[in-house]
Order: C-alpha cells, then sequence, then structure tokens
C-alpha cells in the first residue's frame, strides 16, 4: 500500500477498525514507516489537559475560524491593519459591527461554507463516532505540518492579533477523545497535501517509559503526502476524528446536543460554522447563543421569529479601573407553559452568566448570583447575562483565565467580575418589578391562624437552644416587646413610558434634590438617569457620538460605564476611589447636547461617607412568617429549583425570603420523609398530619439558622476562607439532605409521644 492508496482509503472509511488496519497494511508495505511524538516525546499532560470532549471540538473548530481569518489576512495584504478577530471579521468578512444576527440568513449560511463540523455514524455508538472538521482556509504545506497543526505550545499566533489562538495546543486536545486522528492540509500554493494518522501510543510494560504518548506516522522521516488536482482536495485542511466519543452530547437538540453544545461555548462566533448531523438528518448553522438571543433566526430553528424577550438590556461597558473594562448585557427571556427553563436552550441554566473573549466562552458564573446576591429567584431560569472580557488588561485576562478555556481562577478579577454583574442586575428596576410580578403570580395564600402558630412553635424551638427570638409578621404574645409587625414590601410598578420628544425638552438623574448622594471607599452605585430623548442621544459603544455627557466636581468619583439610553431610561456607574477623602464633597452633573438649542443639564451633589460597620452588634433572630410548600418532581417550582426528575434522594428542601415570608420549599419524595409519612399514613392520619406539621416545623428551625449563618458569613463574623457560590450551594443542599432525616425522625418521635400522652393530631 503506498501513500496515495493510504490517503484516498482514510477518506473512505468511517470506522476506528478500519483504520487500524489500513495502518497496519501501510506499515507492513513500508518499513521506513515510523511514528513520531506530536511536539514532543512527553505529550499526554498538554494534550489531555481538557475534561470536555465537546470543548476539544470547539478548540478545532476555533482553529478552522482562525485559518480563515489567516487566508482573509493575505488576501487583504494585511491591511487595514486589524487588533483582534472582532475587527478581522468585519474589515475582511464584511460582518457587521453587531455581529452575525446583523446579517441576514443567507448571508450566514455563506459565510459558514468556510468552516464546517459533520458527525457520522462511525462504529455505530455514541463513544465511537466520526467527527470531521473542516476549513476552507490557508491550508498548510506538508514540511509546515511538524511545526503547526502537529506541534505543541509553538509560537505561530502569539505575535498575530488578528486570530483567537495564542497557546498553540486547543486543537491538539481532540486527539485524546479519539481512537485514530487524521488531519489533510493543501496550501492555497501548492497541489500537494501533507497527511498524517495520529494515535495514542502505549508502551509495552517491558518499556523503560512509565506513560504512553501522541504519535503520528511518517515516512522516510517526514509527513506523509501526496500530490493531488485542485478539484479532488479543496485548498485549506480537513481532520477527521475516528471513534471520537461523542457520549455526553448523544441528543438530536438542546443542551445535551452537538447543536447546544457549539452555541453555547460559540457564544458569539467572528465566523458562523456549519454542522451536519448524520446520525440525526439535518444540517444547521451554528451562530452563537448571542445572536440567537439578539433575533438571528435560521433553517430548522424551532421559533421561525426567534425567542420571546420580555426585557434586555445591550452591551455597555463597565470600566474597572487597573483590572480594564467589562462589557455587560443581558436577556430576560418570557415565560413558557411548556417550558420552565426557557434558557436551556441558550446557555447551561445552572451557569447562566456567560464570559467571552473573542466571542468564545470561557467561563461561566452560577445562578446562585442572580438568585440570592442579585435577589431575583423568580428570574432564575429565565435570565442570560454576557459578560464580554476582551477589554480587560493583559494581566487581568492571565489571573482570570485559564488556558483550555473551560473555567475561570477565583481570585480579585474574578470577584470584581462578580460585583459588577450583580449591582448591574440589582439596579435595574425592570428586573426588580418582573422578578417581584413573578412572585405574585405563584404566591400561595396560607391560612393565618396556621402561620401564627407556625411561628410560636418555630420561635419556641429556637428559644430553648438559649438563643434571643423576635417575632415579626404580627403574632403577639410570644415575645416582650416584641418587634413591630413586618410589613410586606409593596412591587414597584412597571415605570410609566417617557414619551420620546424631538428636540428633547428634559434630563434628569433620579435622586431626591433636597439630599446628598452618599458614597464610601472603593463603592460602585448605579445612578437612574430619565430624560425625553430618544435612544439615537446616548450609546456607550460609541462615546464620541454621545450627546449625553457626566462631569463630576470634586475628588474621589469617576464615571466608570454607562448603560445605553433606552426607553428614556439609562443609568451611570459611579465609582468611588479607594483613597477618597472622608466628608469630601462635590457634584455629579449630567448634559444633553441638543443641536442649536441650550444644552439641558440636572445635577445632584454627593458626599463621601464613612462604609457601614464590618461587625454590627449582635441581634435576636427574627421569626418571620413562614409558609411551607411541599412539592413533587410534577411541580412547577422543581424545574425552578433544578432539581432532577429522576433523584429523589438528590435535595430536600430549599428556602428564601420573600416580602418578610420564610418560604420553605420540600420535597415530598425525599425518603426520609416519604418513608414515614407514607408509614404513618397507613395506620393513622391524623398522627400522618401532626407528622408532616412538625417536619415542616424543624425545616423552618434549621432554614432560619441557615440564613443567620448566612448573615454572619456576610458581616465577616465566621471565620474561614470564602467558598465559591457552586460549593457553597452544594454544601447547603447536603445540609439540608443531612437535617431532613433528622427532623424526619425527630418528628415521628414527637408524634409517637403524643400518641402515648393522648393528644395526636395536635
Amino acid at each position: 500500500m503506498n501513500q496515495s492508496q493510504l490517503f484516498k482509503a482514510l477518506n473512505e472509511v468511517t470506522r476506528a477498525t478500519d483504520v487500524a488496519n489500513l495502518v497496519a497494511s501501510f506499515e507492513a508495505a513500508n518499513p521506513t514507516a515510523r511514528w513520531m511524538p506530536v511536539g514532543r516525546e512527553n505529550n499526554r499532560g498538554t494534550i489531555e489537559a481538557s475534561s470536555d470532549p465537546g470543548r476539544s471540538l470547539v478548540e478545532r473548530l476555533t482553529n478552522g475560524i482562525d485559518a480563515v481569518l489567516e487566508a482573509e489576512f493575505i488576501r487583504h495584504k494585511s491591511l487595514p491593519e486589524c487588533s483582534s478577530p472582532r475587527e478581522a471579521g468585519q474589515a475582511w468578512l464584511g460582518v457587521p459591527k453587531g455581529g452575525l444576527s446583523d446579517l441576514s440568513t443567507k448571508e450566514r449560511q455563506q459565510l459558514a461554507e468556510r468552516v464546517s463540523i459533520q458527525i457520522v455514524e462511525g462504529d455505530g455508538d455514541w463513544n465511537q463516532r466520526l467527527v470531521v472538521v473542516e476549513d476552507r482556509g490557508t491550508g498548510l504545506l506538508p514540511e509546515d505540518m511538524p511545526g503547526t497543526i502537529l506541534s505543541l505550545s509553538e509560537s505561530n499566533k502569539i505575535k498575530k492579533r488578528y486570530v483567537v489562538g495564542a497557546y498553540g495546543q486547543g486543537g491538539s486536545s481532540t486527539f485524546a477523545c479519539s481512537h485514530f486522528t487524521m488531519i489533510a492540509s493543501k496550501h492555497t500554493t501548492s497541489t500537494r497535501i501533507g497527511f498524517a494518522v495520529v494515535k495514542y501510543y502505549e508502551p509495552p510494560p517491558n518499556d523503560e517509559a512509565k506513560v504512553g504518548n501522541y504519535v503520528y506516522l511518517t515516512l522516510n522521516g517526514t509527513v506523509l503526502e501526496v500530490d493531488l488536482p485542485d478539484g479532488e482536495f479543496p485548498t485549506g485542511t480537513r481532520v477527521r476524528h475516528f471513534g471520537y466519543d461523542l457520549t455526553k452530547y448523544n441528543a438530536s437538540l438542546g443542551p445535551s446536543s452537538v447543536y447546544g453544545l457549539l452555541n453555547r461555548v460559540l457564544f458569539d462566533p467572528v465566523v458562523p460554522v456549519w454542522l451536519s448531523n448524520g446520525i440525526h438528518k439535518y444540517r444547521r448553522v451554528i451562530k452563537g447563543s448571542r445572536n440567537a438571543l439578539n433575533g438571528a433566526v435560521d433553517d430548522g430553528d424551532e421559533n421561525k421569529k426567534g425567542p420571546t424577550i420580555s426585557h434586555s438590556v445591550p452591551i455597555y461597558y463597565v470600566d474597572l479601573g487597573d483590572l480594564g473594562f467589562i462589557g455587560i448585557e443581558y436577556w430576560l427571556l418570557e415565560p413558557t407553559e411548556t417550558n420552565q427553563q426557557p434558557i436551556r436552550s441558550f446557555v447551561d441554566p445552572t451557569k447562566p452568566i456567560v464570559l467571552t473573549l473573542h466571542g468564545q466562552s470561557h467561563a461561566e458564573m452560577s445562578q446562585v448570583l442572580v438568585r440570592k446576591d442579585a435577589e431575583l429567584s423568580y428570574l432564575r431560569q429565565r435570565l442570560i447575562c454576557h459578560v464580554d472580557c476582551n477589554r480587560l488588561t493583559p494581566g487581568a485576562k492571565r489571573f482570570l483565565f485559564v488556558s483550555n478555556r473551560e473555567e475561570a481562577r477565583r481570585g480579585q478579577v474574578h470577584t470584581r467580575i462578580e460585583q459588577e454583574v450583580v449591582k448591574a442586575l440589582r439596579s435595574d428596576d425592570e428586573l426588580s418589578r418582573l422578578n417581584a410580578e413573578a412572585r405574585e403570580k405563584g404566591y400561595q395564600q396560607k391560612d393565618q391562624e396556621a402561620q401564627k402558630q407556625m411561628q410560636s412553635e418555630v420561635a419556641r424551638l429556637l428559644r430553648l437552644q438559649g438563643m434571643n427570638v423576635e417575632m415579626a409578621g404580627g403574632v403577639s404574645g410570644e415575645q416582650p416587646g416584641g418587634a413591630r409587625p413586618v410589613k410586606p414590601r409593596v412591587p414597584r410598578p412597571k415605570p410609566e413610558p417617557i414619551q420620546t420628544k424631538e428636540p428633547p425638552t428634559f434630563i434628569r438623574i433620579v435622586w431626591d434634590e433636597s439630599a446628598s448622594i452618599p458614597f464610601h471607599a472603593e463603592q460602585s452605585r448605579y445612578l437612574r438617569v430619565e430624560t425625553d430623548a430618544d435612544s439615537s442621544y446616548h450609546n456607550p459603544s460609541e462615546p464620541r457620538a454621545s450627546r449625553v455627557n457626566f462631569i463630576i466636581t470634586g475628588d474621589g468619583l469617576v464615571i466608570a460605564g454607562t448603560t445605553p439610553l433606552k426607553g428614556g431610561r439609562m443609568r451611570a456607574v459611579v465609582r468611588c476611589d479607594s483613597k477618597a477623602k472622608l466628608g469630601g464633597t462635590g457634584t455629579i452633573r449630567v448634559e444633553l447636547t441638543r443641536t442649536g438649542l441650550p444644552t439641558l443639564v440636572d445635577t445632584r451633589s454627593f458626599e463621601i461617607v464613612a462604609p457601614p460597620d464590618a461587625t454590627p452588634a449582635k441581634k435576636a433572630v427574627s421569626v418571620p412568617r413562614i409558609d411551607p410548600r411541599p412539592i413533587d418532581p410534577n411541580h412547577d417550582q422543581w424545574a425552578v429549583l433544578d432539581w432532577p426528575k429522576d433523584d429523589p434522594g438528590y435535595a430536600a428542601s430549599s428556602s428564601e425570603m420573600e416580602n418578610g415570608t420564610l418560604v420553605v420549599w420540600y420535597s415530598t419524595v425525599y425518603p426520609s420523609y416519604a418513608t414515614e409519612f407514607g408509614r404513618l399514613e397507613q395506620r393513622d392520619p391524623a398522627m400522618a398530619k401532626s407528622f408532616k406539621t412538625r417536619y415542616e416545623i424543624w425545616l423552618a428551625v434549621h432554614s432560619l439558622l441557615l440564613q443567620q449563618d448566612e448573615a454572619d458569613a456576610a458581616a465577616g463574623l465566621a471565620g474561614g476562607e470564602p467558598e465559591s457560590p457552586e460549593g457553597a450551594e452544594q454544601f447547603e443542599r447536603m445540609e439540608r439532605r443531612r437535617i431532613s432525616r433528622m427532623s424526619a425522625m425527630i418528628a415521628a418521635r414527637e408524634v409517637r409521644d403524643l400518641k402515648v400522652a393522648g393528644v395526636e393530631g395536635e
């Protein structure tokens, strides 16, 4: 078997077992055939750095996108000079500034022809698929392949700002997910095609090497090569992965599909990609979740009009000082009766805050930030937030991201981004209103007397532990000098629309004119601004064209960013310097320039004040109204809590405050509760009812204690290192499972004791 015969056969077969037979035949016919290490002999650590076969495929596609940009760089003779892949896509490929969503369906399809991925059946199982990634880029000469696509950590891209890649290793991670990989490439200036077969070499037991490595087939010490006419193999690179493991992505559509994966990770790609799924028989354009959220619709999309958005804020940039800038944008999807987690089509619902570089997702942040920190628990399955990290400083990027693009380092940069996202979400009045609206819609009215009885019982149990307890919600007679009743916070009404005028007639800072705006060192505050000017007067992405200007007199404050002007409303991010002097004063002035007319202005004073006491005095635990809500896997809230339907032992309970009421959601199928309740119900329904009430009481007690621990931690009263949101949530879930088992045992014993005393059913 010669090189031409091997090349032709490798492009026809689909199974890894066939590749093994072909390679064996070629080695037998060619005594000078040898296996060479990819990059270097000790290459396992680098190639196996990625933990996700799906993200490895994304890296291979990113290489294809880079090859297309490289071809355009040559075609345009490097003009105009582009300092980022996004600029290159706009200058050389005609992608609008707004991204792929501003192209027509046909234009996206035409551009997607440059990079493609194909899923083929292979050996017949999802861990044995054939995956073909192909690009119409510059291609490579055979002699250049060992130093580029068959190398590791070379510096081929490190000085090319117009491409995405930097480390020279991402695409090689697909080798670890395949039994064999065939790479073939033809340069735009040649008819010669270089090709190689990559596999993992496992040393025999008596070999000195303790670990294997990844190797590629050569002949006479060089890459394999054939010469074919132009029509038989297109310019560019083709990578065929034989026996690729796609077990994690075996669905047709949705989060567990290759289609869903690519749209999530290629959140806002510079170039779209064609996906051909030979298993589920469809062909679709991968345009990225961001472009779908912005209204881009392609053939095969479920909703021909795109997703229905309740509320959105276009991207704006926030100044993080020495760390650079981040862009923030978000979308709130409309709730649907059939889909309790509508964001699943676009992001991982447990991590809906996406951090990107050059449009590719490099990390996600937990929905805990939405649910707890931003206090938008009723929107967490509908809210998606995008953080564009391209304008961070090089140092900030280095401290934030790891080289395999799968996670972010926790530290100063990560914390600052979390804080800015939470501030942005908390300061949006429309999100607050929609969260209150969703909460009221699902609120269940409880019997007032039963509520008072439960509060009293919880207070009694807490006092038995020696705790100082106050009552809330109007329950009297339980605590001498008790606290005043806590009135539920009235949800903010939907703001009245501001009728725009041309020319505009007013602009104002939404703050009491008679009071100074307080700031303390290192604080950022979102100031709301209202005007009857239309959105064309201010676009934070084009500050030079903006006719809205902020001027600060006095030391200590800077404008760190602004949101777009939308519906007559915008927000300015004002940051107080860490060295601001206590007692310092000044003014914040907003100006709106009108052509040929006087400038509209509004001014507010500010004052630098002392930060709040980090260690407040110990106060009594307040017992709020308590609202236990039993749920099973068919209840809507089950999906909202993101509990798996097929695992009854996954979670026992969850709690949150709603307008001064402690709502305790608990699972009726959690084994400890379900077993005991079922046994008692068969024996005596009255005992089962009493058990249920006492179980709810113990869960409420535990929830209040957890709440107090969280408050102590936030105030700096708890020791230890801060935990990640995901780690904290996992710990809380395990803690609630433990307390559920204990509560079931205690409640059952209490019921039996009451039975003996002759007062069952109380």
